[in-house]
């Protein structure tokens, strides 16, 4: 971690001494000689993590140049907010009355670097006391060359194909669904964490013969920190027809009222698995349970070989050289029959070109590698140590979102953007692109879970008490990231010390609050990501917090109590957020000032979601992938300058404005496009989407989600070919529309609702071949609708 910080800091630096900046009084120079001095120490770093886990001193140095890193960090960070006070500012004597503090400023920068030399000298005569040489291809490490990885993507969905020895007791556990009892039965699967309890869980839930038999299923989580309401609306939603929405009000009693009245008319049976064999038999002491058996050394050989070789489906080692088999047999029987433990060093051995990596692979693991639940964790440990530098911060943000939660890829790949743990690497490749790819490559290292010491993020419970408060005070640790969930009527007040350094913070709050305690320290001027969840107030003190936030990239703002389409922010509000790259506040209402002022200041700003953003011009904001929640309006014709612009959704459309969205959808702009919503009918009037509209879009080769709100006449004979989501809403298509929606090969998501006023509707053999999910509503005239044998499978 420490190397993945120091050269994140590193490139920093570079890129601030090649900005335009007043350098005074020798400060480049130190600023200079800090960046050549952290490159000296990552080589050291490199050698030092293959001892971190063996020398505790050596454990020490590592984390003090870590600490040395946050602290230059901090000082970059203080001084481009320095640089910038005054500089945007029109009025000339206002410039001029900045310049002795900024002198003076510098000057305090200078005697700081001098403390962080001070303290880079002293980790160095250590460092030389321990005896650690920058030489890092000595016996025991582990080289990593992420370009070596083969790649490919994972979907909840898909079918895991390197499932191995489940055969016997997968049968054996359907049988015992299948019974017939005169009671509600629990069926468990017990046993340590490795043993492949998750895997056996989900090859029976969705064995056909299970799914044939029950009238409906649900499959849920529960996690350390149970939420019973959570879990309880997971199962109604899959087993009943309520929402989220019908349900968002309703008490856990009513909850289980409900649920019991949808499963009190059938049989029902539970699969629980647990790692605790005393839980097993405290859910039900008379029904059936089952602890997975290890696999046997063939059946682990033949994972090893999938997992290290995914283009072998068959696990074959007929093609593997004698010398690589012996080594990979050998590595198999330390794993003790443990599938986590084949499946995550197949992960590893899958980067590894040549005999002698996957050598010193087996000897990383020789002298560590323990049956059990030790041994898992050490293989674990492992995989985290082969993580490139780069992907460890990465691997170890994940950390602060809640244990079971659902993560969007979107949403996690701009936080790294906002804290710089990612950036753009090759030309025509996006910053949100390299995320991706990053993030693949840890799903294809089979990154599960691991506990490090690394002081990366503080996760702080719900309903702190006084207790907590004074643990959080008593803390010498600097606070870079934290996750904080608090119950109701309950406060959580940072020690004043922590929040300068604070980069991340999220909130979730389960009640409303008072959010003056929380973050009313001017102090928070450095957070880089901030994320309010729950039913916080809307107050001047939350306002006033934002407009100091002058470093922030990322901010989201989700189910507020208060925010509402009528709710204004003050003019303001984000005038001082120049750094902004994802602004999410989809439930409040932006005046056509303040978007104008937004639209002038955030250069930066790349995705934008909001509820009634009235844009009347876009002027610098040419970076914007994402647009969200528009009125139409003129500002549409300036869409030719978005070049970037992958989401877009607009909504009041009329029929002089969709003019001009034809022009600019029809012209070279927009080529990027990969998601549209668009929305007719502003005030009421009759609308309806033109042919030449639909026709122009169907030209935008990367489109992927459409959704069209409003009149369709008649659709065109060709649709954008490479959709995979459609929407028609509210398009009352005379003519059957299936004859044309079939043509599109790679569509896994249909939604049709008040789209067909036909009587009959026909969908041929062989259409819609990779259709998932369909969803028809309210085609009340709709009488007849034939599947003939092949289409939909």
């Amino acid at each position: 971690m420490a190397e993945a910080l120091v050269s994140i800091v590193v490139e920093k630096l570079g890129g601030l001494l090649l900005q335009k900046i007043t350098f005074l009084r020798g400060v480049r120079g130190k600023f200079e000689g800090l960046q050549n001095e952290l490159k000296n120490i990552i080589g050291f770093l490199k050698a030092a993590d293959s001892m971190h886990n063996q020398d505790p001193h050596i454990r020490v140095w590592v984390a003090d140049v870590r600490d040395i890193a946050y602290d230059v960090e901090d000082i970059i960070d203080a001084f481009l907010l320095k640089e910038g006070e005054g500089s945007t500012s029109n009025n000339v004597l206002k410039r001029y009355a900045h310049m002795p503090k900024k002198l003076l400023n510098f000057d305090n920068f200078g005697k700081e670097i001098d403390d962080i030399f001070a303290k880079i000298k002293e980790i160095s005569d250590r460092r030389k006391r321990y005896k650690i040489t920058s030489d890092v291809q000595k016996e025991g490490t582990i080289s990593s060359p992420a370009t070596t990885m083969l790649l490919r993507r994972i979907y909840p969905h898909t079918k895991d194909d390197d499932v191995v020895g489940l055969v016997d007791q997968t049968n054996t556990l359907v049988a015992e669904l299948l019974k017939e009892d005169d009671r509600l039965c629990v069926v468990s699967i017990y046993g340590m964490g490795g043993l492949g309890n998750s895997t056996l869980t989900k090859n029976v839930y969705n064995h056909p013969d299970v799914k044939s038999h029950f009238d409906c299923y649900a499959w849920t989580s529960i996690s350390q920190k149970l939420n019973t309401v959570d879990v309880l609306q997971e199962i109604l939603r899959k087993v009943g027809s309520l929402t989220s929405k019908d349900m968002a009000e309703m008490k856990e009693v009513e909850l289980l009222e409900k649920l019991y009245a949808i499963l009190q008319r059938n049989r029902s049976k539970i699969m629980l698995t647990t790692r605790h064999m005393e839980v097993a038999k405290h859910a039900d002491q008379w029904s059936f349970h089952l602890e997975p058996r290890s696999l046997t050394y063939e059946e682990a050989w033949e994972l090893l070989c999938r997992k290290a070789f995914p283009q072998d489906v068959n696990g074959s080692s007929s093609s593997l050289p004698c010398d690589f088999e012996e080594c990979g047999r050998d590595i198999v029987k330390k794993c003790g029959g443990f599938p986590l433990q084949v499946i995550v060093l197949g992960g590893i051995l899958a980067s590894k070109g040549t005999l002698d990596e996957w050598e010193v692979v087996s000897k990383q693991i020789g002298t560590h590698t323990s049956h059990g639940q030790d041994g898992v964790f050490s293989i674990l440990s492992l995989s985290y140590k082969e993580l490139p530098y780069n992907l460890k911060p990465l691997f170890l943000y994940l950390g602060i979102f809640p244990e079971d939660s659902h993560i969007s890829v979107k949403k996690l790949v701009r936080m790294w953007m906002a804290e710089s743990l990612i950036r753009e690497e090759k030309e025509g490749e996006t910053i949100e692109e390299v995320g991706t790819r990053y993030l693949d490559e840890l799903i294809h290292r089979c990154m599960v879970q691991i506990g490090r010491e690394e002081n990366f993020f503080e996760v702080i419970n719900e309903n702190l008490d006084s207790s907590s408060s004074s643990k959080l005070a008593r803390s010498s640790k600097k606070l870079r990231r934290c996750a904080i969930s608090i119950g109701e009527d309950r406060q959580c007040i940072f020690p004043k010390h922590l929040t300068p350094c604070l980069r991340t913070v999220i909130f979730n709050v389960d009640r409303v609050l008072l959010v003056g305690p929380i973050i009313r320290y001017k102090d928070f001027k450095f957070l880089k990501v901030l994320e309010l969840i729950g039913s916080l107030p809307v107050e001047e003190e939350l306002e006033g917090v934002l407009r100091k936030l002058s470093n922030l990239r990322y901010l989201s703002i989700l189910g507020v109590h208060g925010f509402s389409c009528t709710f204004y922010w003050s003019f303001h509000t984000f005038e001082n957020l120049v750094c902004l790259q994802t602004l999410e506040v989809r439930s409040s209402y932006f005046s056509p000032r303040m978007c104008d002022l937004m639209s002038n200041v955030m250069h930066q700003l790349r995705h934008w979601y909001g509820h009634e953003i009235r844009l009347s011009e876009i002027n610098n904001m040419t970076k914007l992938q994402t647009l969200c929640g528009v009125p139409a309006g003129p500002w549409i014709t300036d869409l030719v300058k978005l070049t970037e612009l992958e989401k877009l959704s607009i909504f009041r459309l009329d029929e002089e404005l969709l003019i001009l969205l034809k022009i600019a959808i029809g012209g070279s702009g927009l080529d990027k496009l990969r998601s549209l919503y668009l929305q007719g009918g502003a005030n009421g009037e009759e609308f309806s989407f033109s042919s030449d509209l639909l026709e122009a879009l169907c030209r935008k080769r990367y489109l992927q989600k459409l959704k069209l709100h409003g009149k369709i006449y008649k659709l065109p004979s060709q649709l954008p070919s490479n959709l995979i989501q459609l929407n028609l809403i509210c398009t009352h298509l005379s003519e059957d529309p299936m004859p044309t929606l079939k043509k599109l090969q790679h569509l896994l998501f249909l939604e049709l609702r008040v789209s067909h006023e036909g009587k009959e509707m026909v969908c041929s053999a062989q259409g819609f071949p990779q259709l998932q999910h369909l969803q028809i509503k309210y085609l009340d005239q709709l009488e007849e609708w034939t599947v003939e044998e092949g289409a939909m499978p």
